[in-house]
């Protein structure tokens, strides 16, 4: 019999630092998972610390040598690899773990473990492109289980309901046709994209679905 839900985090492995007037702090993460409890959900869920992800694995959406950049430059210190992305030496596993989290989730519901996976982790990734960090993220950690799963045969839907468009995500899949990418968002606002006439290309031309709506739309929108 399968569990109601299991919740992939380890919030006590996070050493992802950001400042303290930084929107992507820690606190997100400890909110998240509070939740679970505010939910009444504790006694339905198990909680595993979530592995961290193969380099193979980031290497399906992001660039070998993208990859190898972020290892090292966390290594090195870290610092800002733009403007609103900051990355310092715990980093570089902290992100592994995120990506590793999504993977986690996609084996337990695979092999009938649970009804529902969490998973949970910084930094975030909707943001990230192939060969660039963007908007606090390092990794597409959505990206890296959709890639998979399309790898081993599967047909892939990623809904993201954040209020900013994943251009990253979209970018990634746009003219795959194996993986449909569907987002709700707040237009105009940060990165500008995600239109209504951006629908994919080639093979994947009709697999990305945009539905930008303006700021203050409820959810009694039809």
């Amino acid at each position: 019999m399968s569990l109601p839900l299991i919740v992939f985090a380890a919030a006590e492995h996070d050493e992802h630092e950001t400042p303290a007037w930084h929107p992507e702090h820690r606190g997100r993460l400890d909110a998240a998972l509070a939740g679970v409890g505010e939910a009444g959900l504790d006694d339905a869920a198990e909680w595993r610390v979530p592995a961290l992800v193969d380099v193979a694995d980031l290497a399906r959406v992001h660039a070998a040598e993208y990859v190898a950049a972020v290892e090292q430059f966390c290594a090195a210190g870290g610092g800002n690899l733009d403007p609103d992305t900051v990355a310092t030496p715990g980093s570089w596993d902290t992100a592994r773990r995120s990506a590793g989290a999504v993977l986690g989730g996609l084996e337990a519901l695979r092999g009938d473990e649970c009804d529902v996976a969490f998973a949970a982790g910084r930094p975030p990734g909707h943001h990230a492109v192939r060969d660039r960090a963007m908007g606090f993220c390092l990794f597409n950690n959505a990206a890296v289980g959709a890639a998979k799963l399309a790898a081993q045969g599967e047909k892939v839907a990623i809904v993201d309901w954040d209020v900013h468009h994943g251009n990253g995500t979209q970018d990634i899949f746009y003219d795959d046709p194996n993986v449909l990418y569907v987002s709700t968002h707040e237009s105009p606002l940060y990165p500008g994209t995600g239109l209504l006439r951006e629908t994919g290309s080639g093979l994947g031309f009709g697999t990305n679905l945009n539905l930008p709506f303006p700021a203050g739309t409820a959810g009694d929108t039809l």
